[in-house]
């Protein structure tokens, strides 16, 4: 788990000021505000206690050795040193601020935060909310606002540093703070008669002019694009994520799973003549002593897949962590899935799903749907044979690179640098990490699209 919460660091360009958006989770809130108010509101805390416990709540004492929380109407007390974590939640604003939410498995979300709570992270992506759960996320960081980063800007540059100025006015205009800019332009004049000072007042003056206008034309009576109207709904469900784990399973570096008692049972009844089961009767009870994934092992040595159902496997098997972490939240997302491209009303056949991406049925449904789309060509979008042959690598590529160029359409742009990179090499270790031979999942599912329903295509499977 990453537990340092790191700066921020804002740039413009001459200018470089750094920020701390967050305190250090390490230290107690003491040492930071010895002299804080008395009436000041109550800080939250997720205090992360082992690998299987965690709790949120309000500091009422703290320390340099303990810490003591209020939460459901009762007081618990920490020593820091016993603890994984202790984590400062953030006061968000009521109308929500940007930031970063970082993830427990490497990943960051860029995203509006709306709150941040004990139990998940609100977020705002494209007008859209997602609920985070909390045990999914390591910490949050929120970017300042406006007024409070200009004033600490305006006190690290000199009265004199025309640059740095005419910078700041650069930045004001791109926030659509034209007033501010102006202010900061007519400033400079009277101290230089700057070339580009002269050419930025014009420009701002301009725009002023043209919004003064715009505000005495009649409203717009069109209404604002719905762009979430008509988008296919997720169909994966919590048992689907599931058993499509069951099936990644990897033993050499197994995820944690427990086994329901009464599939042994089974097992053992119903592949009574299988060599893996001991005639013997000492034997037989010897299995149940043993680890969960030694029992789920014997399942699938027996190949007993209809008691797979029984498997519960409680965290993410390396694969589908690979995928999750360096293909999906990495660039799928941010890039593909985009309400302009394939997450969006004009996705055509290939629609990706953008709804709570961070959500376990959101990744494996996104998955599924490039295992299972069948694009009328010899080409597959995830090619296990021949990885950097994929659809998704390939189309990925500047055009000038890839074998086969991703379809000239308005918008577009390559994911992929020019030249080796390494997010195309991330994405073809996770596929070359894939079970292999590729195992049919059995979930119910058919890709959703923007046209008419398409099949799941007809590539033979290897049954698992």
């Amino acid at each position: 788990m990453r537990l340092l919460i790191l700066p921020i660091l804002f740039a413009l360009p001459g200018l470089h000021v750094t920020w701390t958006v967050a305190q250090d989770p390490a230290k107690p809130a003491a040492e930071v505000a010895d002299d804080a108010p008395t009436d000041a509101p109550k800080k939250r805390v997720h205090v992360v206690i082992d690998r299987f416990r965690e709790v949120g709540g309000t500091i009422i004492r703290e320390d340099d050795l303990t810490i003591t929380i209020l939460r459901e109407q009762r007081e618990e007390t920490f020593e820091r040193n016993k603890v994984l974590a202790i984590v400062p939640l953030i006061d968000i604003k009521e109308d929500g601020q940007p930031g970063i939410v970082y993830m427990r498995d490497g990943s960051t979300l860029q995203a509006r935060i709306i709150e941040d709570a004990f139990t998940q992270v609100t977020v705002e992506v494209e007008g859209i909310r997602h609920d985070i759960p909390r045990d999914d996320v390591d910490h949050v960081e929120v970017y300042p606002g406006f007024d409070e980063w200009l004033e600490h800007v305006r006190s690290r540059i000199a009265t004199n540093d025309l640059e740095a100025r005419i910078d700041l006015a650069k930045w004001m205009l791109e926030n659509e703070r034209l007033d501010l800019a102006r202010t900061e332009l007519v400033s400079i004049l009277t101290i230089d008669e700057h070339p580009e000072a002269k050419q930025l007042l014009q420009l701002v003056d301009a725009r002023l002019s043209l919004d003064n206008e715009g505000s005495t034309a009649p409203t717009p009576t069109t209404p604002k694009r719905d762009r979430t109207a008509g988008i296919p709904e997720r169909t994966l469900t919590d048992e689907d994520v599931n058993i499509i784990r069951v099936y990644e399973i990897d033993f050499n570096d197994p995820p944690k799973v427990t086994l329901d008692p009464k599939a042994l049972d089974r097992v053992i009844k119903d592949y009574a003549a299988h060599p893996r089961i001991p005639d013997d009767i000492r034997k037989r009870e010897a299995l149940y002593a043993l680890h969960d994934i030694d029992k789920v092992k014997l399942l699938f040595d027996v190949k007993a897949r209809e008691l797979y159902q029984y498997i519960k496997v409680d965290s993410i098997p390396r694969s589908l962590s690979l995928f999750r972490k360096n293909v999906h939240n990495t660039w799928l997302i941010r890039n593909c899935a985009t309400s302009g491209c394939h997450g969006g009303q004009d996705a055509g056949k290939f629609f990706l799903h953008r709804t709570d991406p961070t959500d376990s049925r959101t990744i494996l449904e996104n998955l599924l749907i490039m295992e299972r789309l069948d694009l009328d060509g010899p080409h597959r979008v995830i090619d296990y044979e021949n990885p950097e042959m994929s659809l998704l690598v390939q189309y990925a590529l500047p055009q000038a690179e890839a074998r086969l160029p991703h379809p000239d359409v308005p918008g577009y742009a390559s994911v992929f640098p020019v030249g080796e990179s390494r997010i195309k090499s991330k994405t073809i270790d996770w596929i070359r990490s894939m079970y292999q031979p590729r195992p049919q999942y059995p979930v119910e599912f058919t890709p959703p699209t923007q046209e008419a329903p398409l099949k799941a295509p007809e590539a033979p499977r290897v049954p698992r």
